[in-house]
């Protein structure tokens, strides 16, 4: 009887230092979705419409700024190893251009939402990644001049093209880096200035392109 209990004491012990390797091992479940956030230099391409000036230096200026933009993916169980992903993502994707001079000032902020389709090819310890994608552009200069201020506004549909590249430093965590480029069109733009507000043609014949080029660089969670 003595031998017995000894038995199941010893069974009861292994129970409870089993217990929680099991739980811990059925919580830890192979990771189907990624989330990203990153941030970097972008460069306006394309026309400038609706600036306050058009010098080349003050042009220049203008066309370079910051971005960021979180993003989440879809990408089912990964491969052991080797393999490729197919899989849907949404993006948010923001940028800031801004330069001044005595005269006036410009400030455009540009939000893009945007609904995307990514590859995935995933090696042992790193992913390369080529998306597109297309959504809808929030454009909003909000510009001085002499001291009053001035909106130029035109939202417009958009689309983008990106490819990225990631280090894993486990199996949740991992560093990235990023290119990523947006276009959109426009032809014609709103301006409200002291009090008044118009639409105003592209100065030139047919629609003015215009978007971002931006290099990227983050971190991104899988679960």
């Amino acid at each position: 009887m003595k031998h017995l209990h000894h038995t199941w004491a010893l069974v009861a012990a292994l129970l409870l230092l089993l217990a929680p390797g099991q739980r811990l091992q059925a919580q830890e479940k192979t990771p189907t979705s990624i989330f990203s956030l990153h941030a970097g230099p972008s460069w306006y391409v394309g026309q400038l419409m609706g600036i306050t000036s058009r010098e080349n230096d003050y042009c220049r200026d203008l066309r370079q700024g910051i971005a960021w933009e979180a993003d989440y993916w879809y990408t089912g169980e990964r491969p052991e190893g080797k393999g490729f992903k197919v899989g849907p993502g949404v993006l948010y994707h923001g940028s800031l251009y801004k330069a001044a001079t005595d005269e006036g000032s410009d400030k455009i902020g540009m939000h893009y939402l945007a609904l995307q389709l990514g590859t995935f090819f995933f090696q042992k310890h790193y992913m390369l990644q080529v998306a597109a994608g297309v959504g809808y552009q929030f454009y909003a200069d909000k510009s001085t001049v002499y001291g009053k201020p001035r909106n130029v506004s035109m939202n417009k549909l958009a689309c983008n093209l990106s490819a990225a590249g990631e280090y894993f430093l486990n199996n949740r965590w991992g560093v990235s880096a990023k290119v990523n480029w947006l276009i959109s069109s426009s032809e014609a733009y709103s301006v409200e200035y002291h009090g008044e507000h118009w639409q105003v043609d592209h100065p030139h014949e047919g629609e003015g392109y215009f978007g971002r080029l931006s290099l990227l660089v983050g971190l991104n969670y899988h679960f």
